[in-house]
């Protein structure tokens, strides 16, 4: 068992199984991350694209606004060169009082004067906190001159989006004007000298500035409403990264595992034909003839060579793939049968079956296919049992199929006899006409008292069944299986497996048919 499972994890090593896995979510969660990171990104510059937009129309309301306040300003001042006197003083009172002014500062050709606004800007501009004064100069000509100091944050209040996200601040700042243009008096920069990484962790914040005025509308989206608005978007993102995970595992990564595992190894030898038979031949222990052989499945591996049975037949046994490796070897054990009768006509082809498959009417089916349905077609035909695992042999099914093997000529042996689940009880259930002793009872080691073999040769030839002793590979054994009474034997001492083209160079031509005189 040790060694199956040894050449299993050669064939689809624990490291390669444990790793699939984890090199594929290790994939997903990589692929989702650099996907939320692209999806943050693209939403960031969705924000950035709106609120621009956003501050350009400000930009413009601002303009128009100010045109606005500056006409009604020169239109007092048109009716009243002093704006200091009464009726002046009534004037601009009458016609700003609902712009957001903290106050208005007049300078004529020899005094000047403030006014305040006659209506309070706790009024005009409920739960505005921020004051945000801007300093707006108006030339009135002759000398005289106005600033109208306004609360920035209170006049863009009436045009900022009501659904505007929590903590985007929309602001009206004065700029200085610079050589290359107007400038901003505070930094309003976006973070871009930050690194990489600002792209992701620096707020937004944007400009635009006034054609007329010096004011410039900022907008700034801070980090939190970023993530905010991010994150309202990720379970569904998740959802379908998750989605798309699970439709790729049991996709196409369910194709590349089926290939890199044994199942998938496996189907891939048998449609590439990497299989082939080896035939260990049996021997007439008083002739030494070749009389007949046992078909031994192997497998020409890509990567390790030619594999014994014991790295995939047990596998093979518990798979689904049983029924089509089974074929398999009927099929072309039944061709090359054809070649060995032309030489010896007959000559015994020995096929080893899974037990489960003696329960399994199909296996009656691939016979059929593989040596016909003539009267006696497998009479050259041994279907060994190799009893790996326990078996009911009193199954109505098991007994079926034996009856039909066996009407078509069939013959029955167990092999490995004495161990494992091979027992005499065995014999007393079904009908046998092999046993193949075990090689464990041939060992030079294990010539102990009392002789199990020299015990067991009578008891099974009184059953009426005949003997086969495996692994015989000295003349010692042989000596000892030829003073037992045994009649057929196979071993290295007569040949290792070896393919058909040996074997038939191995067997003993055809006498040319005489002539007539």
């Amino acid at each position: 068992m040790g060694e199956v499972l040894s050449w299993r994890r050669r064939l689809w090593p624990k490291h390669l199984e444990m790793m699939v896995p984890i090199v594929f979510v290790g994939t997903v969660i990589l692929v989702a991350a650099v996907y939320l990171m692209l999806d943050f990104q693209r939403m960031r510059s969705g924000v950035v694209q709106r609120y621009h937009t956003q501050a350009l129309n400000l930009a413009q309301w601002t303009d128009r606004n100010l045109d606005r306040l500056s006409g009604l300003v020169r239109d007092v001042a048109g009716r009243s060169n002093d704006l200091c006197s009464p009726e002046g003083e009534r004037g601009l009172r009458q016609q700003l009082g609902t712009a957001p002014l903290l106050n208005v500062e007049f300078q004529g050709r020899q005094d000047g004067c403030t006014l305040r606004p006659s209506v309070s800007l706790d009024d005009l501009c409920a739960g505005i906190a921020d004051r945000d004064p801007v300093q707006i100069p108006l030339d009135l000509g002759d000398g005289r001159r106005v600033l109208l100091d306004l609360n920035g944050a209170c006049l863009l209040e009436a045009v900022v989006p009501p659904g505007a996200e929590e903590g985007v601040r929309h602001r009206l700042m004065p700029v200085q004007l610079g050589r290359a243009g107007p400038v901003p008096s505070e930094d309003t920069g976006d973070g871009a000298d930050a690194g990489v990484w600002s792209m992701f962790t620096a707020p937004v914040q944007l400009t635009a500035a006034s054609h007329k005025w010096p004011v410039v509308v900022v907008i700034s989206v801070p980090e939190s409403s970023l993530v905010h608005q991010w994150l309202a978007t990720v379970p569904v993102q998740l959802s379908l990264i998750s989605g798309l995970g699970l439709a790729l595992w049991f996709g196409p990564m369910s194709l590349v595992r089926r290939r890199l595992s044994v199942e998938g190894q496996v189907r891939n030898a048998l449609r590439r034909g990497d299989f082939f038979l080896a035939y260990l031949p049996l021997v007439d222990v008083a002739s030494r003839n070749w009389v007949g052989a046992e078909a031994l499945l192997r497998w020409r591996h890509a990567r390790h060579g030619v594999l014994m049975p014991n790295a995939f037949i047990p596998w093979i046994e518990t798979s689904p793939l049983i029924h089509d490796t089974t074929r398999w070897v009927l099929l072309q054990a039944a061709r090359d049968l054809s070649h060995m009768s032309q030489k010896v006509p007959d000559f015994s082809l020995a096929v080893n079956v899974p037990p489960v498959q003696f329960s399994d009417a199909r296996l009656v089916q691939m016979a059929d296919e593989a040596f016909g349905t003539r009267p006696l077609a497998l009479c050259q035909v041994v279907f060994e049992l190799t009893e790996r695992q326990a078996l009911d042999y009193d199954a109505p099914a098991l007994g079926e199929v034996l009856r039909d093997l066996r009407r078509r000529g069939a013959q029955i042996a167990v092999d490995d006899f004495g161990v494992g689940f091979s027992n005499l009880a065995l014999l007393g259930m079904i009908e046998v006409d092999f046993v193949k002793i075990d090689r464990s009872f041939l060992r030079e080691e294990a010539w102990t008292e009392p002789h199990m073999l020299e015990a067991m040769v009578p008891l099974l030839r009184d059953l009426g069944v005949l003997i086969i002793a495996e692994g015989i590979e000295t003349e010692r054994q042989l000596e000892r299986i030829r003073n037992c009474g045994i009649r057929f034997a196979q071993g290295f001492l007569f040949s290792r497996p070896i393919e058909l083209e040996a074997l038939l160079d191995g067997l003993p031509a055809l006498p040319a048919p005489a002539h007539p005189a």
